[in-house]
């Protein structure tokens, strides 16, 4: 029996941005107020 096994949820959590996306600084990160966070990379529930 030859199975193949692929985690589709994964690749996409791991993959490249089309474009430039920036996001609010997580709570419990210090925070002068007017800083942001660039995304490398997708993060989980992001939408394009």
């Amino acid at each position: 029996m030859l199975v193949h096994h692929m985690d589709v949820k994964t690749a996409f959590l791991n993959g490249i941005l089309k474009e430039e996306i920036f996001m609010k600084v997580p709570e419990g990160i210090e925070n002068t107020g007017n800083q942001v966070c660039k995304l490398n990379k997708t993060i989980y529930g992001l939408k394009q």
